[in-house]
Formats: structure tokens, sequence, C-alpha cells
């Protein structure tokens, strides 16, 4: 709240400055981390736009001093120099919300939120927010108001992303996801910030055997996914088959308390998971929005939906689940291990029952081929910014539905 009303006093004097369109300002995960679709568009941008100026800005100082010894500009984000190059900006792209940066600073910029997923669980507007006090919820009506341009992987996306971020549906642009990209080729400078020595393990594992990864959701309940999971058993068929496995929590999930065993290791829930994602032969994950991704690599997809009915009745989901889950369903421990053995033979030369299915889904949802999201949304953006800017600010005659139904609740 504190923050929206600094960005309310910002914006009512951000005329008496100017904005330089050509000066881009990133951020992510509140500032914490050099992830997402920020990261993968900022690196892009510094390799491929010699005419803009991209800076990143963080409230880690690790990752602000990581990314200024390789050569890139980057700030801690509420530091003097931050903060201004944030009023100078012409762009502000964050994956979150504007809180990725220092959000007063932000005012008056155009504002580019690329998201962190295409949904399938419900989100924002959908799930939680409509329960927060009205203060809250009239802070986020605005504020998605204020929004100028969201990328969308695909038309299909659209719709469940207008609803849950309360954002006019006029304001979506397909590019697909910059942190696709990832799967196209390697990135230069995308390994910054992360453990060198842990990329290099699992490139090996990769090139010797299969490697799986378990990426679950994040669960509001406190319950954690370590309770249906057996190290042990799936372990063991691991083994038998040559097997590794990484698992990533979620990172408000930090998993301190784990059985242990030699093809199972646990991943630092601060990895970036684009960094490894691409070496994974399977994928097995819940409900979260990266299977979406994945689809890219036209690899085997193993759902491991063990609370499915507690999770649906709690949380919900805008698409039907078996109607956009391309993989086996698994249920308990037992048929997650049979699911992975078939998913396992199928990488090895096997018969692959949900090839077809992948394909459909990835032509609905992912059109988009990897390697072309981060050019796509560069020049969305550059002919956004082109425009008439009283085009693209304050266009109360595009205020979305939701704000207009908070102003009628006070």
């Amino acid at each position: 709240m504190w923050q929206w009303l600094v960005y309310l006093v910002v914006d009512r004097f951000s005329g008496l400055w100017s904005r330089n369109d050509r000066l881009w300002v990133f951020g992510a995960r509140g500032g914490s981390g050099f992830v997402d679709n920020a990261k993968y568009l900022y690196l892009w941008v510094a390799a491929n736009e010699p005419s803009v100026r991209p800076v990143w800005l963080s409230t880690d100082d690790d990752v602000v001093d990581a990314l200024q010894q390789q050569g890139y500009e980057a700030y801690h984000a509420h530091s003097i120099r931050g903060r201004l190059l944030t009023l100078r900006a012409g762009v502000v792209f964050v994956t979150q919300g504007l809180r990725d940066l220092h959000m007063g600073s932000t005012a008056g910029a155009t504002l580019v939120q690329l998201w962190h997923g295409l949904p399938l669980k419900t989100i924002a507007w959908d799930a939680e927010w409509p329960d927060q006090p009205w203060p809250v919820r009239r802070c986020h009506a605005y504020m998605a108001d204020e929004i100028d341009l969201v990328t969308a992987p695909s038309t299909a996306a659209i719709e469940p992303l207008a609803s849950g971020l309360g954002v006019a549906p006029d304001r979506f642009v397909v590019t697909g996801y910059p942190r696709a990209d990832a799967f196209a080729e390697e990135i230069d400078g995308a390994r910054l910030t992360v453990d060198e020595s842990l990329l290099d393990r699992i490139e090996s594992q990769a090139a010797d055997g299969a490697v799986v990864f378990y990426l679950p959701t994040y669960r509001e309940d406190g319950k954690s996914f370590v309770d249906a999971f057996d190290t042990a058993a799936v372990g063991e068929l691991l083994e038998e088959r040559g097997a590794h496995l990484y698992i990533k929590a979620h990172p408000d999930e930090p998993v301190t308390a784990v059985a242990d065993h030699p093809r199972v290791h646990w991943l630092p829930a601060s990895v970036d998971p684009y960094l490894v994602l691409p070496h994974a032969d399977v994928l097995v994950t819940d409900y979260s929005s990266v299977f979406f991704d994945f689809l890219a690599a036209d690899r085997p997809i193993v759902f491991f939906a063990y609370d499915r009915s507690a999770y649906t009745a709690a949380r919900g989901f805008y698409f039907d689940y078996e109607s956009v889950t391309p993989g086996p369903i698994a249920t308990d421990v037992d048929e997650l291990g049979t699911a992975l053995a078939e998913a396992l033979e199928a990488t090895a030369g096997g018969t692959d029952p949900y090839a077809t299915a992948r394909r459909r889904l990835r032509e609905r949802f992912c059109p988009v081929p990897p390697g072309a999201a981060s050019k796509r949304v560069s020049e969305a953006v550059s002919r956004l910014v082109s425009g008439d800017p009283e085009s693209r600010r304050h266009r109360s005659n595009c205020s979305s539905d939701r704000s207009t139904a908070e102003l009628i609740e006070f």
C-alpha cells in the first residue's frame, strides 16, 4: 500500500521530466533473483539491440556483482542510482509485479508485464485476491490498469491471463516466453549467478544416461510434496534404469529435511530451471505451468497429481485437467513408478503414446518456436513506444471491468 501511494505521487509529477524510450530496466521475483522471462529478454537485448540500454535491477547484491563483473549494467533496485534509472527509463519490464523494482519510480514509464507462465491453476483475481481487504484489492485493480503490455505464449493464454491479472485483453501480445528460448540454444550470460559445477554435473549425467526433473508447484496450505514422495522407491527404479532425478522445489517452499538416495538429487530452490530443463529426458510435475514450456522439448511428461481433488477444490483450474495433460496422471507413488518407467522406456526408443497429444497442445498453447520469443517481445515493445505516448498511458477508456467494479463497490 505504501509503494502504491508513492507511485500515485510520482505519477502526478512525472510530466516534469522526460523518460528515455531506449533505456529499458528489468526486474524479476520481487528483485530477489536473476531469473525468468525478464532475465532471458535482458540478455537478448544486451546482445542484439545496440540502440537500447538494458539495465538489470535487483535487491540481491550478489546478483548485481555477478552481472557487473561480466560487463553487464546492473544496480541495486532501491539504491539512489537504481531509483533514478527507473525514473528515467522509458520501458520497465517485470515478471511478477512492479515490486520487482522500486514500484513508485516506475510511474510514467511504459509498463510491460512479461509474467511467469501460462496458468493452468487459477491466479490472482481468480484465486486469492478477492479475499484481501478492499484497499489492497483497489491497489491491485489500479496497478493492473497501468500495465501497457502483457506478453502471452498464445492466443489461448490470453483469456485466463486477462481474467487472473485483471488486465484488458487488448493489451496482450502473442510473443512466446523469452525463457523458452533456452530450449533452442545456450544463451550467453544465462549461467551467471548459478553454481557452474552443478550444471556441469547435470550435463555429464545427461550425456551418460537419462535425466529426470521433478518440479512440483507451490501449495498454499502448507503441505509439502515431500510427504507424498518416496525417495527410496523412486531411487531404486532410477538405479535399474541408469537414470538420475533432480528435484527443484518452488522458491517459496524451501526443503530442508528429506530422504537421500544416490540417484535422487535436490536442487536449490533458487536455481533457474531453464538452465537445466533442456537436459531433461523426462519432466515430472503436477499443476505447474512449466510443462507448457517443456512442450517445446517434445519429450515425455509425467503428472504426479496425488492431491488433485483437494487442490481442485481449493484452487481450481482454467482448463479441464485431463484435456491439457499430455502424459500419464499418477495419483500415488506406485503409479508414479509405473508412469516413470514407461516414460524412460519411450526416451530410449520405445513407444511414446503421448507424442501426438504433446504436438497438439504445443500448437494450441505454445506456437512460437523457441529462439524467437525475445526478438518478438523486443519488436512489440519498440512498436509500442514509437507511437503516440498518450495512446499508451492512462487509457481510461480501456479500463478493465474489474477496476470499474472495485470503484462501484467503494
